[in-house]
Order: structure tokens, then sequence, then C-alpha cells
């Protein structure tokens, strides 16, 4: 496994945490569309794939691809991009889900 530059850590967490968040956004969605509907779904791309596979369906390919491309990340030893991303997640769509359902 490789390690971030200059550290000692292994960098399998950046790709493990990653998935968590996007795991932890896909149940946020899923609770924040039973609970308020589908027009709270702020991505038009999700927005228009859930009108026409349903959003369960939409929500399980737009994860996976998600990790899919992060894991690329990770093998390619891309480790801070990663990183950075997903602290981006957390800020514009793991943080706007908490405040909407507290």
């Amino acid at each position: 496994m490789s390690k971030l530059p200059g550290s000692e850590t292994r960098a399998l967490w950046a790709l493990a945490l990653f998935a968590a968040i996007q795991l932890a956004d896909g149940v946020m969605t899923a609770s924040g569309i039973a609970q308020f509907g589908p027009a709270i779904e702020a991505n038009p791309l999700l927005h228009a794939a859930g009108d026409v596979i349903g959003f369960g369906a939409t929500l399980v390919a737009a994860k996976t691809l998600a990790i899919l491309g992060a894991t690329v990340l990770h093998i390619q030893a891309k480790h801070l991009p990663l990183a950075l991303l997903t602290l981006a997640y957390v800020a514009v769509a793991i943080v706007p889900w908490a405040l909407i359902q507290l």
C-alpha cells in the first residue's frame, strides 16, 4: 500500500473515509427524499435520473460510480485529491443534509 507524501500513514484511510461519506450521503439523501419528496434533491443529474429509473437505483448507481472513481484515484496514488474530495463532499453534501434533517 502506498503512503501519503511525507507521512508514515497508509493512504487506504482516504479511500475508506470517502466510501463511508458516500454511503452516509446516500442514506441521508434517501431519508430526505422520503421525508420531503424528490424535489429536495438539488443535483439536477440525480434528480433527472431519479425521475426516469427511480431514486433508489439512481442513488446506488451514483454512489457506486463515485466509489469506483475514488478507487481509481487510490490505485493511481492520487491520495491528496481523494482526501480533498472527501472534505469537499462533507462540506457540500453531508453538512447541508445534517442541517436540513435537524
